[in-house]
C-alpha cells in the first residue's frame, strides 16, 4: 500500500473502577485522525451474519466494536491480494482506521451480535461504494479450528 494510505490500528486505553469502564475511540489529536468528519454510523450485526465486502472510493472508516467481538478483514486488491485479519471488541479495544480502496468487511465472533461505531470523513454516497460477494477473497469468514 502507499504511504499514507494504509490500514493503521489504535490500541484503546479502559479505564475501570467499580462504577464501570469507559474508553476514547477517537479524538481529533490522533496521529492516525485526518481530522475531517462526515458522519457516525452503528452497525448492529447479529450472528452468523457476514457485512461485506466492500470499499469506498472516497471515504475513510474509523471503527471500533463496541459490544461484542468481531473478525474485521481487509484486502487490498492490488498485488497479492493477501486478506490481513484483525479481533476488535470487548477482548480486544483497538480501532481500524481502513482509507479508500480498501476491501473491507466482519462478522461477528461467538453466537451474540456485534455493536459497531463507526466514524467517516465524508457522509454516505451509495456512489461512493463499490461490493463484492462476501466468498469474492475465499472463506476468511468460517471458524478454522473447530
Amino acid at each position: 500500500m502507499k504511504e499514507g494510505n494504509k490500514v493503521e490500528i489504535k490500541e484503546l486505553k479502559v479505564f475501570l473502577d467499580d462504577r464501570g469502564y469507559l474508553f476514547e475511540g477517537l479524538r481529533k489529536d490522533d496521529k492516525l485522525f485526518d481530522g475531517e468528519y462526515g458522519q457516525c454510523l452503528i452497525s448492529i450485526v447479529f450472528p452468523g451474519a457476514v457485512k461485506g465486502w466492500h470499499r469506498h472510493k472516497k471515504q475513510i472508516d474509523y471503527t471500533i466494536c463496541i459490544k461484542g467481538n468481531v473478525k474485521y478483514c481487509v484486502v487490498e486488491e492490488k498485488g497479492n491480494k493477501e486478506v490481513k485479519t484483525f479481533y476488535l471488541g470487548e477482548n480486544n479495544p483497538i480501532l481500524i482506521k481502513v482509507p479508500p480502496g480498501i476491501w473491507h468487511g466482519y462478522t461477528p465472533i461467538g453466537n451474540k451480535e456485534a455493536v459497531l461505531l463507526t466514524i467517516t470523513n465524508i457522509t454516505y454516497d451509495l456512489n461512493d461504494t463499490e461490493k463484492k460477494d462476501f466468498m469474492a477473497f475465499g472463506d476468511v469468514w468460517s471458524v478454522k479450528n473447530k
